[in-house]
């Protein structure tokens, strides 16, 4: 509060005196008070005693770090031909772990790729079982002359294990958080309702905290949230005990009785205690999948695509020749979540898998005790990829069919903003991306209303992709006007981050295809970034230097008044942003790019801020070399001896990464994760 006082009297006089103390009383009523938000400080998965295996399980589409995750096995596949009925019956050897009941059965049917697999109504079996002899009842699907047949099985516990935590001290308006759930096949198999119970146990004995009953009709809802305020416990030491019980009665009159066992599930159970912010703000960081840096900025025949990106990129900062370091999705985002470049983390796709020693944003920002949350649509950003490592709720939007690739960017963009609004009290890092971009390019119809011109030598539906994508593009403008306008409606947006971005761009015959995932020229490695901080970034800065996706995890970082993480490549941009500094990064910012049926192996590129070398894996001399500068669009191929020198130079350093970053780890892949990576374009 700013005061304006022009005294008429000397301080020294009576009056004075009086005038102030009401300035001093003044000064302390409007005196902001301590900037404290709700953080967690015990995330109890990892306080049990004694210490048991824990994972993520999935309700919902949602995953979360949990306890009573039940383990599950692929223990069937095969090829038969196509019956003649209704159904398919297959013998289905158990292992040993499953001889002991009861267990769940859930078959998956398909008969072509482009049907997908469909997933049949799991099956209970109780007792003692070396194997079954399954008759599954066919869905509607294409009739082939064979059907694929698989089974992944799951054990119950007919008495669900108590967890206790050691023992831990309880602060002040300490808060317990917990979803409860049952496993999605509860309802299937007629599983019984379940009473959570969460109990402190200390010198005054146990004390009942939350008792809580789900029932199977619940596995619908996905996690069911509670919060138990611990102020009774403050200064006492305690240990959580987690336990549940099987409720047998039916749940209502006339119901048929529910079998004697269940499949509880506690998600992230964590005390969050009110601690000072101490300058770090909320992180909200967004990715528009697909998103062309030159659709921000520049009108596509008379329209403004981004007016309300824009708007607020004059309010903070954009990067005119931000870069993506792989044009495809599972990469580029796997190298803005580590700061490192393809070489290195060595996740290219979907099927791959993050080492360990690699941290994420999500790890790194956790552990300085955020709550974190990411909404993505599925697909190429796999939580089992390792995108979901360090996130306390990780939501995939599976509601679209597996071969409907449309964005969903208004569901997802909401679902993420619903936790925001349950979360506005704490200190939070929530991640949302969306396909919205992607193809198939069918913008809502009030989007759909601009034309694009053919090219000289362009096929017409070229263009009017073009037109089709730019409507796409201005429809994820104004479900992003509406982000925005939360975080001010939620009273957030001086205490939080806002960064749009996407992972690459998109090619229309600029180099022969449309598309992206092959090349690695600017139209596809060319993206928006904008940085939206009140207070923190001034407005209307417009940075020129180049930088790269890697740059981003240092930057935030940096932004969030954090200590910087060792083994990071990219570099921190915030003294620009910040504009304490015109420096600009380091010369060279790579970027790699499939073989796609190359016997020279892989793309590698290297670019300064003017000139461009694109080289092969298996090739020494760079192959291309263009002048940005005097050639924006990559069209005169340079032969210069002292350009291809440093060119050659500057891709060793990229092929030194690769030789060090060693081979990629594989996993397999679901069908249903199969199906919807072909959908996408990413398999063959």
């Amino acid at each position: 509060m700013r005061l304006h006082f022009t005294p008429r009297r000397s301080l020294g006089s009576p009056i004075g005196s009086l005038l102030v103390l009401l300035l001093a009383a003044s000064l302390v009523a409007c005196r902001k008070p301590p900037d404290t938000v709700l953080q967690p400080v015990r995330r109890l998965v990892e306080e049990l005693q004694p210490a048991v295996p824990t994972g993520r399980c999935v309700v919902a589409d949602e995953s979360r770090p949990s306890l009573g995750c039940p383990a599950r096995w692929e223990i069937f596949g095969t090829t038969l031909p196509f019956p003649e009925g209704d159904t398919v019956t297959v013998f289905v050897n158990l292992p040993a772990v499953l001889h002991e009941g009861p267990i769940v059965l859930e078959p998956s049917l398909s008969s072509d790729d482009a049907d997908g697999w469909k997933r049949i109504p799991a099956i209970l079996l109780e007792g003692h079982h070396p194997g079954a002899n399954l008759t599954i009842p066919i869905p509607e699907m294409v009739r082939r002359p064979q059907i694929r047949v698989r089974v992944v099985a799951q054990a119950i516990s007919p008495t669900p294990p108590r967890h206790r935590t050691r023992p831990l001290e309880v602060k002040p308006r300490s808060v317990l958080s917990v979803g409860l759930a049952l496993d999605p096949v509860a309802e299937e198999i007629g599983a019984a309702p379940v009473v959570f119970t969460i109990a402190a146990e200390g010198k005054l004995g146990e004390r009942v905290l939350l008792r809580s009953v789900v029932g199977p009709e619940d596995a619908r809802r996905g996690w069911i949230d509670r919060r138990v305020d611990l102020s009774e416990l403050a200064g006492e030491r305690v240990r959580f005990l987690f336990s549940t019980e099987v409720l047998h009665e039916a749940a209502h009159e006339g119901a048929p009785a529910a079998h004697p066992f269940s499949v509880p599930i506690w998600g992230n159970p964590q005390i969050l205690q009110p601690l000072p912010r101490d300058g770090q703000r909320n992180l909200v960081l967004i990715s528009l999948d697909t998103m062309r840096a030159d659709h921000v900025g520049a009108p596509v025949e008379g329209h403004r695509l981004m007016p309300n990106l824009e708007a607020r990129a004059a309010e903070g900062a954009s990067f005119v020749q931000a870069l993506a370091p792989y044009p495809s999705t599972t990469a580029s985002h796997m190298s803005l979540f580590t700061s490192s470049y393809p070489a290195v983390h060595k996740v290219l796709h979907a099927k791959h898998v993050l080492r360990k020693t690699i941290p994420t944003l999500g790890e790194m920002l956790s552990a300085k005790r955020f709550e974190t949350a990411a909404f993505t649509e599925n697909g190429m950003l796999a939580a089992e990829a390792g995108f979901e490592r360090g996130f306390d709720d990780y939501y995939e939007n599976k509601g679209l069919s597996m071969w409907d690739t449309r964005g969903d960017a208004g569901v997802t963009f909401d679902r993420g903003l619903r936790w925001l609004r349950r979360h506005r009290n704490e200190k939070v890092f929530l991640f949302l991306h969306t396909y919205q971009v992607h193809t198939p390019y069918e913008p809502p119809p009030e989007y759909d209303v601009i034309t694009v011109p053919s090219r000289p030598g362009e096929k017409p539906q070229v263009a009017a992709q073009r037109g089709r994508y730019a409507g796409e593009v201005r429809y994820t403008d104004a479900v992003l006007a509406g982000v925005f306008r939360e975080i001010e409606r939620l009273g957030l947006a001086e205490d939080t981050i806002v960064v749009v971005t996407a992972d690459h761009g998109e090619e229309f015959g600029e180099h022969g295809s449309v598309g992206h995932s092959r090349g690695v020229y600017e139209e596809v490695l060319r993206v928006p970034l904008v940085v939206w901080a009140p207070g923190l970034v001034p407005a209307g800065r417009v940075i020129e230097a180049q930088t790269s996706l890697v740059d981003l995890a240092p930057t935030l970082l940096d932004l969030l008044s954090l200590p910087p993480v060792p083994g990071l490549q990219g570099e921190s941009l915030a003294p620009l942003l910040r504009g304490e500094s015109s420096h600009a990064p380091s010369a060279a910012r790579f970027a790699e790019g499939p073989a796609y049926k190359s016997a020279e192996g892989r793309i590698f590129s290297a670019r300064t801020e003017r000139y461009k070398w694109i080289g092969r894996e298996h090739v020494a001399e760079p192959t291309e070399i263009y002048d940005l500068e005097a050639d924006p669009g990559e069209t005169r191929n340079l032969d210069d001896p002292e350009l291809r020198a440093k060119g050659r130079e500057l891709l060793s350093i990229y092929r030194s990464m690769d030789a060090a970053g060693g081979g990629p780890t594989e996993r397999k892949l679901d069908p249903r994760t199969q199906e919807k990576l072909k959908a996408l374009g990413y398999t063959e």
